[in-house]
């Protein structure tokens, strides 16, 4: 009997020994041996290195890709287009955050173009999901929803949402530079944010970065990448056309400018102005050249119309003082 009380403490040593050793996740796990809850963080997270948008200036798209319109039926993008100067939109509808943003930014920078640039008039929209499981139940509803906002009449055949499968939406988005990774952890996509001027043909002509457009007159300063002005986005609609819309002022200024990417707008060209400024110079000189030896030609031959007015009154003479000779 001594010898068992000796033992006890020896034993419940061992014991609290062994449970020591066990891991916590195992004493907390359930018979299933999940751990409920905690605050693991998720095991994959897209590389962020691979999200982004390559700027592809003059890429051909493929036109004749297959997707869905809101009525879930086959469009192209090439029917989806019309052969107009197109925006290009990059988003998934049940985006939870940016892509809304994307979309609201936009459709403020479209509401203040002049009533002359119009959706569906001059210009077309296309806003595609990078999402395959999205069908034309979510296109619709956007669509119904945004046009509302715009709010002008006759856009609903040129602002068009479609949706399509991995493969074509994957190439298309692959071939304008728009990277993208679908996180399975948070069951969302990660994207960039911005949207891409495509010409009548289907080529990429410009390309504007993430969110909204501000007015000319108030435009943020000091920021790394400032927004685009509304009037950048129509100046961007005229050079996507090759001057087919437009203004004479528009095509002026867009002769006479360059397209600053960090600026992410329109600014005059030194180089070009330079060169406007000698062709003036040279036409200026070359005018005031050719008056001033029209003048000389206009006075010489002032001068040889008098003389020979003079000689003909004054007649032959070879007599004293202006006097006609006597012949022999």
């Amino acid at each position: 009997m001594i010898l068992r009380t000796r033992k006890l403490p020896l034993i419940a040593a061992f014991g609290l020994a062994v449970l020591l050793a066990i891991p916590s996740s195992l004493v907390a796990a359930g018979p299933d041996g999940v751990v409920p809850g905690g605050n693991e963080q998720p095991t994959h997270q897209p590389d962020v290195a691979n999200i982004g948008i390559d700027q592809n200036l003059g890429v051909q798209l493929p036109l004749d890709l297959v997707f869905r319109d809101e009525s879930e039926r086959p469009i192209t993008l090439r029917e989806a287009m019309q052969g107009k100067v197109t925006i290009l939109v990059p988003v998934y509808f049940r985006c939870p955050d940016l892509c809304t943003r994307v979309l609201n930014g936009l459709v403020d920078g479209l509401r203040a173009l002049p009533q002359d640039f119009t959706v569906g008039d001059k210009f077309n929209v296309v806003t595609i999901s990078m999402d395959p499981k999205e069908h034309a139940d979510l296109g619709s509803a956007k669509k119904k929803a945004y046009l509302a906002e715009y709010g002008r009449p006759n856009a609903e055949d040129g602002w068009r949402f479609i949706t399509g499968k991995k493969e074509p939406v994957g190439e298309l988005l692959k071939t304008v530079g728009y990277h993208y990774e679908y996180d399975k952890a948070f069951k969302e996509y990660k994207h960039p944010s911005g949207i891409i001027i495509l010409t009548p043909d289907g080529k990429v002509s410009r390309y504007f970065f993430g969110i909204g457009y501000d007015d000319p007159v108030t435009v943020e300063t000091g920021t790394a990448l400032p927004k685009p002005t509304w009037n950048a986005l129509r100046l961007s609609i005229v050079e996507a056309s090759g001057g087919k819309i437009g203004s004479l002022a528009d095509r002026l200024t867009l002769a006479c400018s360059r397209f600053d990417h960090l600026k992410q707008g329109y600014a005059l060209s030194i180089m070009v102005v330079v060169k406007l400024g000698g062709l003036l110079t040279m036409l200026l000189v070359g005018g005031w050249v050719a008056l001033a030896l029209r003048r000389e030609r206009r006075h010489t031959a002032t001068s040889s119309v008098v003389i020979a007015g003079n000689d003909t009154q004054n007649g032959p003479s070879n007599g004293l003082n202006g006097q006609p000779g006597v012949p022999a």
